[in-house]
């Protein structure tokens, strides 16, 4: 039977309990399905990712001549991309960027002081030196000048003893570090499991599971693995069987991902290659096509689909290459982060998300998107617009989630 979108009758009130330290709640205005940013090109951030990608890609083969390299920022609005550079880079990051040229874009190579090598090293020589709870999510600054880490007050007193201000936070943590650290006071990110509708084969990303500890989950990709039919959710979500949101079989957990809050589940049914790009209340099961997997970077506009708060677009990459620890223990690295184009603390997800895609790169007029990543948590609470969500829940306004690559390289997952 096609796909329900029928709200479930029983009325669920998830716990609001958060570790959360000064988010403030903050009053938005009520959501609708919306479209992507309106650009002057489309097709902006494909072209600028066609230029930029194969100089990652070199970077990604492991030639040592790539070593310098920092990071890489999008700006789709304006046709422009920026690569940062530690030292003087090769001549063959020209050659690259000149060999996948568009007319009208631009890629600007900029100098920077440490290359991603060097803060990786940073950063793991402060995550081996302080206790876990001293911090909240760390990461690489795309541009090469300091690390980036955030932090939770209440918490840290005893890394700087006693005074938790960002300016002594930040000069404390670049003492262990050895390296430059920008500090911001944000919490720990919490795992968007809680308590969308009926889904069967072929299943789509952005529908609702549940298992014996969540009541309410999201769904991702479909893909294989081992030449199973799987389909991919958060792991923390818990194992054994899931159940669509009218108690329907869907499959057993079939593996996760080592450190990275993924889970696949061996469907019972075929995946259908699709997503649903609808607000959860949405009857007509309105869906798009997923065409394959791409790299994230900072500055890239994406959406989300999550089965508690549904289809919401208009979301930007903040930082990428970050590990946290969620609410509930679980160590996960790396993690993309993104929150509402323009900072206005918008609502852009909810606790029964987990699981659900985030998606980018419209390709035309079907707008069908390729997969970026799997939700994970929330972080930052605001308040629900009235009629946003599926159920009484709590919502975030930036999202972590957990990019394609590592899925597809260590879960050996190939999307469908």
């Amino acid at each position: 039977m096609r796909r329900s979108r029928l709200a479930l009758s029983l009325t669920l009130a998830i716990a609001a309990a958060s570790t959360l330290v000064a988010a403030d709640v903050v009053q938005d205005e009520s959501i609708r399905s919306v479209s992507l940013p309106v650009l002057r090109d489309p097709q902006a951030q494909q072209k600028l990712h066609l230029m930029t990608d194969p100089v990652q890609d070199w970077v990604e083969s492991g030639d040592p001549a790539a070593a310098g390299y920092t990071g890489t920022v999008i700006d789709a609005s304006n046709q422009h991309a920026d690569i940062y550079w530690k030292g003087e880079a090769p001549a063959k990051v020209r050659e690259l960027l000149d060999a996948h040229a568009s007319s009208g874009y631009t890629v600007d190579v900029h100098p920077s002081a440490y290359s991603r090598a060097q803060m990786r090293a940073a950063i793991d020589k402060f995550t081996a030196a302080v206790e876990r709870e001293a911090w909240t999510s760390i990461g690489p600054q795309e541009d090469g000048a300091a690390i980036a880490i955030t932090y939770s007050p209440a918490k840290a007193s005893r890394l700087t003893g006693g005074d938790t201000a960002a300016q002594a936070y930040s000069r404390r943590a670049a003492e262990i570090a050895g390296m430059p650290v920008t500090a911001t006071v944000e919490g720990t990110p919490m795992a968007l499991s809680g308590s969308r509708h009926s889904d069967g084969a072929p299943y789509y990303a952005g529908a609702e599971v549940s298992t014996s500890k969540a009541e309410f989950c999201s769904t991702a990709f479909s893909g294989w693995k081992d030449n199973k039919k799987v389909l991919l959710t958060a792991a923390h979500c818990g194992g054994g069987r899931y159940y669509n949101g009218t108690a329907g079989y869907i499959g057993d957990l079939y593996a996760t991902g080592a450190g990275l809050d993924v889970g696949m589940i061996a469907i019972n049914g075929n995946g259908g290659g699709r997503f649903y790009d609808g607000p959860w209340s949405d009857n007509s099961g309105s869906s798009r096509r997923t065409y394959g997997v791409g790299r994230n970077n900072v500055g890239d506009l994406i959406c989300l689909s999550g089965a508690q708060s549904g289809w919401k677009c208009d979301v930007e990459i903040k930082r990428v290459d970050v590990e946290t620890t969620n609410n509930e223990g679980t160590k996960i690295k790396p993690v993309d982060v993104a929150e509402s184009k323009g900072g206005d603390r918008r609502a852009i997800a909810a606790k029964g998300d987990s699981g659900g895609p985030a998606l980018a790169n419209p390709s035309g007029a079907n707008g069908d998107m390729e997969a970026r990543g799997v939700i994970v948590a929330g972080r930052t609470e605001v308040s629900c617009p009235a009629g946003s969500t599926a159920h009484s829940t709590t919502c975030y306004s930036q999202v972590l989630y957990v990019p394609m690559t590592p899925v597809v390289q260590q879960m050996g997952f190939s999307i469908s």
